[in-house]
């Protein structure tokens, strides 16, 4: 952690909760250490979240065996399509760190935080002041929801055993099928629970850090478009080529910086755009089982953890689209910052710089999936959309096999 000692600030405060998230499933990008150190923890984590899914594994096979009822599959398959996003963001982040650390200091060292006007200063807190309130919202929900959602049988069964003064079946959090009876007795019943709860959160680590590391990088990289943008607008075009504001060094500097930022954006949807293809091909199954998993419910605790679980698969892809359309709004404007500026007062060498500020910019810098379709908001809404389609093709198809 050496490395970011020297970098700004406020250019880590939205980072470090990310790095934390990875940290405790034991992805890190600035160690130090021995080799050993580094990666002895794979040793129990990888075993652990391997077995756990094959069983996880295990018991979706049954729908295709027709063993499952509606009611139960809407309980498997969002547990099952969130388990396997988070797997492979894990994958991803493990696989692309060198990068991912490369991108942080690279996008550090550019980190602006001098030689700003007050209107710059002005628009670079509103934007870091609203990731600081999307990333800490995003954390807490989903780290309350995952307490909730595996919590909740244990809630219940204490409710039944203390208050209604039942005998309860133990039920585990999320179906899987063993070689062994889970329930036979209590201290195996709650060896798995605990087992479960630990992968669950293995998962959920990789899921939320990979997310969140993703949105911040793409946040700051907007924000610098943001005020590259005040600079070339403002910039008092010369007939050397030198302009009184900026960077310091005037156009050249402002388009050599341009180009770096459009550099950076491409390699952070180098690392990503794999990672945001699974995100929009599975979420949409997951936030339909999740809400009809809440119609279907029997008791209210059942019908609130899945209306948790549901609202922070809305509020994730929510974020990852409106900070992808940020990104391509940032970047394109910057050409609008160019015809702003008094360029018809410089000299050639000004209005040639200029111009490449402008073509850069008829390509907006953009998040993909799988290099193919840009990201944006209106992406969120053809989510919601299927959602809701498949939602209620599934409930009518349960409506009918119940009447």
């Amino acid at each position: 952690m050496e490395e970011l000692r020297g970098l700004p600030e406020d250019y880590l405060e939205p980072l470090l909760p990310c790095l934390d998230l990875l940290k405790r499933c034991n992805v890190t990008f600035f160690y130090n250490g021995t080799l050993f150190n580094r990666y002895w923890r794979y040793f129990y984590i990888i075993p652990c979240v391997v077995v756990y899914y094959i069983f996880l594994s295990a018991y979706m096979l049954q729908v295709f065996e027709g063993q499952l009822e509606l009611s139960e599959l809407a309980y498997v398959v969002s547990v099952y399509v969130v388990s396997s996003q988070s797997i492979v963001k894990g994958i991803i982040v493990v696989l692309k760190s060198k990068e991912i650390r490369s991108i942080i200091l690279e996008l550090g060292q550019a980190w602006r935080t001098e030689d700003l006007s007050d209107a710059q200063i002005k628009k670079k807190k509103i934007l870091l002041k609203k990731l600081h309130f999307v990333s800490k919202g995003f954390y807490f929900i989903i780290i309350f929801g995952t307490w909730q959602y595996i919590l909740a049988p244990l809630y219940e069964i204490l409710i039944r055993k203390y208050v209604l003064q039942q005998e309860p079946e133990p039920v585990l959090p999320f179906s899987c099928k063993f070689p062994f009876d889970p329930t036979a007795n209590w201290p195996t019943y709650f060896g798995v629970y605990i087992f479960q709860t630990y992968c669950m959160f293995c998962l959920v680590y990789y899921f939320v850090g990979g997310e969140l590391l993703m949105v911040s990088l793409c946040s700051h990289i907007s924000t610098e478009f943001v005020l590259l943008h005040e600079d070339v607008r403002n910039l008092t075009p010369l007939r050397n080529g030198k302009g009184t504001l900026g960077l310091g060094n005037g156009i050249r500097k402002i388009v050599r910086h341009h180009g770096k930022l459009i550099r950076l954006s491409q390699r952070l949807d180098n690392i990503f755009n794999v990672m945001i293809f699974i995100n929009l091909s599975s979420v949409t199954f997951a936030i339909c089982f999740f809400s009809f998993a809440v119609k279907v419910a029997g008791t209210a605790i059942e019908k609130a953890k899945n209306f948790v679980a549901a609202l922070v698969l809305v509020v994730q892809i929510f974020n990852l689209c409106y900070y992808a359309e940020v990104l391509q709004d940032a970047s394109s404007t910057m050409a609008d910052a160019a015809y702003e500026n008094l360029w018809y007062n410089g000299g050639i060498d000004h209005q040639k710089n200029l111009l490449f500020i402008i073509i850069r910019s008829q390509n907006p810098c953009s998040l993909t999936s799988m290099k193919y379709s840009p990201i944006a908001l209106n992406t969120f809404t053809v989510i919601l959309s299927r959602a809701w389609s498949y939602f209620s093709l599934i409930s009518s198809l349960y409506e009918s096999e119940t009447t």
